[in-house]
């Protein structure tokens, strides 16, 4: 049975830490795979004060949720 991908580039997202579940980052895709998405926590990574964990994440479909995130960037 196949996930159904919810999220395109760009988009922002909200996952627990793979390690800990206990961390939750957020963080924008950068890229969507058969199974996976590609994640760049690195502004979270700073806000947070983590240096050892890395900015980009493997995340699996089905363990994040889109988020909202109303910018001005441009």
């Amino acid at each position: 049975m196949d996930k159904v991908v919810t999220v395109k580039k760009g988009e922002f997202v909200h996952f627990s830490y793979r390690d800990d579940a206990s961390l939750k980052f957020t963080g924008y895709v950068v890229s969507v795979l058969n199974n996976t998405i590609i994640v760049d926590i690195s502004e979270d990574l700073q806000l947070k004060g983590y240096e050892e964990i890395e900015s980009r994440q493997v995340v699996k479909h089905g363990c994040y949720e889109k988020i909202d995130m109303h910018t001005d960037k441009k």
